[in-house]
């Protein structure tokens, strides 16, 4: 309502516009507090950008700053997880642009001038990020006059200020990445000559015989590789084996479930506050301290609830008590604490002033019931730009969406009436626009209650885990054999420094910090994770960069494997015809047809890009030569060709044109990143 309250919830947008076009997706763990271990001068640092240190207290105070901006923004005292995690990715895309992409830009002569900046707020070219969050609440649309009013504010509260610094920050950071991205794209086009061959590539099938012999036909035991070819090829190759740092952990899972007594104990428990909730004289008040979920307060029609729980609420036994039913390890009962006639829809127009002027909002109200002008009124004193707009009017809503004490005081004036009220956001002096048809509503009394693990039965599953961690002494072998003696399933996972949990396990971040931080071979402590206990080891480490020979060694020997059994194959598969080919080999004779260069796969063949490639290039009714392809050797003959125009020279420009600035978004991101000369620490401490 007020005007920092209109930029309430856009803080996501915002997060969407910069990284939509930045294109990134650093994922980042909770910010929080990692011990002492990790206070040292050596492990300082949470990464480097373009050659500078990015030390931790820098960083926490930018998140710092960036957090109390989006607080605001989101009307929240403190953000969720998911929200703080946000915030650690805008300040890392932050720091990338202050360190390396800004002085490049700049370098490049790309400025965002002063008065650049002042256009992208009120002018012709309005920013994305300025556009999507100073939005009208009741339109959905960009509304300028909301822009000025905040701006208007901002020398005179601090609060204001961090936030249009925050703004202004995310502005220019899109300004430049937009500029630079523009720059590139200009200097991409399509020739004639591409287009003519595009069209060639689309209108023209191919139909072949072919045979095929496959891999799998030559042994492996027959194929030599010495350790020379193998480092040759890695040396060759080392571009393709660059890999980003990455752990690899064992771990094993002590589940903290409820046991069979926890089970008795629950329905005992269950049993008795039911007996007292179905006699309670104040079943709401009753509900609000005995059940574990809060209790919703609202009222419902009957469409609005669970066929079974409507069929209570609206039936003739709505006076008795529902439940208790149970569903998994959920038990629910719920009451009919009040029903009334309300109706679905309301509208309402208001004046919204200072929670410390209740002395003008008596004024104002008198006035109007004196007859004076509600849009005159709303003009001079509303402290809510987006409703002042429309002199005052809100609309109609269903009550749920306003504050609940201002849908409260709507509800309880007659249509015309005048009302006052306080929110969280200062005071209302209210008038009732419009009310739909009134309709049978129930306030429902709703008790849940969730089996939990005892006391006693997490101190057993304790120290079973204990036990274990006894057993497997602090090193790796230990750790497999007491996993072996004790029947307990190991699971394996590679974490990569950017993810948030381990897979398969919510709220995990302390596993992936505890893995970064330690070394190969080191079995962790017992890790109480999302209410379970885990115990983990880790078997691999990998850092950034070209891995290393022994790692990638199985995986070249594979692939030199394959060229010699290639070889091998493409010496048999000679001779004067395919039929003379298939007949010494004893192999049939296959048919494929529409085979086109812009093809993924050929149909009854697979995937097989290279066998793609040598058709299209290949003249008709002429044996080819052996092509070594995904599965195997093939040979095959052309045996004819088709004209069908798929495509026109206009309609490939366009194709060839959109796929050309799709390939600039990814590679202009790729392209900064691998400049930008990135080393990213953050996993060891968030």
């Amino acid at each position: 309502m007020a005007t920092l309250n209109t930029l309430r919830t856009r803080g996501g947008i915002i997060v969407s516009v910069v990284i939509g076009i930045a294109l990134l997706s650093f994922l980042l763990g909770d910010f929080g507090n990692t011990g002492a271990k990790l206070m040292n001068d050596r492990k300082m640092k949470v990464g480097t950008i373009n050659g500078e240190k990015i030390g931790y207290a820098e960083f926490a105070d930018k998140v710092d700053v960036y957090t109390k901006a989006l607080e605001t923004m989101y009307g929240s005292q403190s953000l969720s997880a998911e929200q703080q995690e946000n915030v650690k990715n805008q300040v890392w895309q932050a720091l990338i642009m202050q360190y390396a992409w800004e002085p490049g830009f700049e370098q490049s002569g790309l400025q965002v001038s002063e008065n650049e900046q002042i256009d992208m707020v009120d002018g012709s070219f309005i920013s994305p990020v300025i556009r999507t969050t100073f939005t009208n609440p009741n339109t959905g649309t960009f509304d300028p006059a909301i822009v000025r009013n905040f701006v208007t504010q901002i020398d005179k509260d601090p609060t204001a200020a961090l936030v249009w610094n925050f703004i202004k920050d995310q502005m220019i950071q899109q300004r430049y990445l937009s500029k630079y991205i523009t720059l590139v794209a200009k200097g991409m086009y399509v020739t004639d000559l591409e287009v003519e061959q595009g069209v060639a590539n689309s209108d023209i099938t191919s139909a072949i015989s072919y045979i095929v012999k496959d891999y799998s036909q030559v042994a492996d035991s027959t194929i030599d590789i010495s350790q020379a070819e193998v480092k040759k090829y890695y040396d060759a190759h080392k571009n393709i084996f660059r890999q980003t740092a990455s752990r690899d952990i064992e771990y094993v899972l002590f589940d903290v479930l409820p046991s069979d007594s926890d089970y008795v104990d629950a329905e005992k428990h269950i049993n008795e506050i039911a007996a007292e909730f179905a006699v309670s004289e104040t079943p709401l008040q009753y509900a609000t301290l005995n059940s574990q979920n809060p209790t919703e307060k609202r009222y419902f029609t009957e469409d609005q609830l669970p066929a079974e729980l409507a069929a209570f609420a609206f039936g003739a036994n709505s006076n008795g008590m529902y439940g208790p039913t149970k569903e998994g390890d959920m038990y629910t009962m719920a009451r009919v604490a009040d029903s009334k006639m309300l109706p679905d829809s309301v509208g309402a127009r208001h004046i919204l002033i200072g929670a410390d002027q209740k002395a003008t909002a008596d004024s104002i109200l008198n006035a109007l019931k004196g007859g004076a002008s509600f849009a005159e009124l709303s003009a001079t004193y509303s402290q809510d730009p987006g409703a002042k707009a429309k002199d005052g009017d809100l609309g109609v809503f269903q009550p749920e969406q306003m504050v609940p004490e201002f849908s409260e005081a709507v509800l309880e004036t007659h249509k015309g009436d005048y009302f006052t009220v306080q929110t969280q956001f200062g005071i209302h002096v209210g008038q009732v626009t419009y009310k739909s048809e009134p309709k049978k509503k129930v306030q429902l009394a709703t008790i849940t209650y969730k089996i939990e693990p005892s006391e006693t039965t997490q101190q057993t599953i304790y120290a079973n885990a204990s036990k274990f961690i006894s057993e497997a002494a602090g090193s790796y072998e230990n750790f497999e054999k007491a996993a072996t003696d004790n029947s307990l399933s190991k699971r394996v996972v590679r974490i990569k420094n950017t993810d948030r949990n381990v897979s398969g396990i919510n709220n995990s971040r302390e596993i992936v910090r505890w893995a970064y931080n330690g070394n190969k071979g080191d079995v962790s402590a017992i890790m109480e994770v999302d209410g379970n206990y885990v115990i983990a080891a880790i078997t691999g480490v990998s850092e950034d960069g070209i891995a290393p020979l022994e790692t990638v060694s199985p995986q070249i020997v594979s692939i030199l494997r394959e060229q010699k059994k290639g070889e091998i194959l493409a010496q048999e598969m000679t001779g004067s015809s395919l039929a003379e080919v298939a007949s010494k080999l004893n192999l049939e004779v296959k048919e494929a047809a529409n085979i086109d260069f812009n093809s993924f796969y050929i149909e009854s063949v697979g995937v097989e890009p290279k066998l793609i490639g040598a058709v299209t290039g290949a003249k008709e009714n002429t044996l080819s030569k052996p092509v070594a392809g995904q599965k195997g050797v093939f040979l095959f003959d052309v045996t004819s060709r088709a004209k069908v125009d798929n495509v026109t020279p206009e309609s490939e420009k366009v194709r060839l044109e959109a796929s050309a600035q799709a390939y600039i978004m990814e590679r202009v991101n790729q392209a900064l990143t691998e400049q930008s000369k990135i080393t990213d620490n953050r996993v060891k401490f968030f």
